[in-house]
């Protein structure tokens, strides 16, 4: 992943990745063109999206040209794209409609190119709600990613996602619990007065 706020990201910073041969990988991954309407690409978008969500968020970046034998970046080309806003939505209408729960917090970015041409990051974080599946068209699989890229997840590892997304709700709830006893009970660094409390 790049370790820049997404807004910030410029072109140098694209070119960079390619001059220093950073891989595809757990965190990144390059794509020369963006997914077309075809049932095949929308899966293949859904998953590498819903892959980064259940593993460690990372940035799925279009106008790269890549060694597919390496996953080596050879060339920032950039895109074609005609209505940039158009696009965004046509990209976040897939990924609410084809993946179940939602992901929250999905942000993408457009980064104009001195070739007069443009590239597209989607940075996706990690879920605390995963896992997430992608649900297309009787495709109903769930995704992770290792060094090597996405995969799809077999049955001991959906097991442990399950029980570890279980865990994490629950530890929410008491962190909640404990801490509404604690303003209830006056137990906090700067004492309440005997008003009306809202917690939120």
């Amino acid at each position: 992943m790049i370790a820049k706020n997404i807004d910030q990201i410029t072109e140098e910073n694209l070119q960079a990745l390619i001059d220093n041969s950073v891989l595809e990988g757990k965190t990144i991954e390059y794509k020369q063109s963006l997914p077309s309407n075809s049932d095949s690409d929308k899966k293949e978008f859904l998953a590498d999206v819903s892959s980064f969500a259940n593993a460690s968020g990372g940035n799925l970046i279009y106008g790269i040209y890549e060694d597919r034998n390496t996953g080596v970046p050879k060339t920032l080309e950039g895109l074609t794209i005609e209505n940039i806003d158009r696009e965004i939505i046509r990209l976040e209408s897939m990924i609410r409609e084809g993946i179940e729960p939602r992901i929250l917090g999905i942000t993408i970015k457009s980064v104009n190119l001195s070739n007069s041409r443009t590239a597209l990051i989607i940075r996706v974080p990690k879920s605390w709600i995963s896992p997430h599946r992608v649900s297309f068209k009787g495709h109903d699989k769930f995704y992770s990613r290792s060094t090597n890229g996405k995969y799809p997840l077999d049955v001991a590892e959906l097991r442990i996602a399950f029980n570890l997304s279980e865990t994490i709700t629950e530890r929410i709830r008491k962190f909640r619990e404990d801490r509404i006893a604690k303003i209830f009970g006056n137990e906090t660094p700067i004492p309440f007065y005997d008003n009306p409390k809202i917690v939120l």
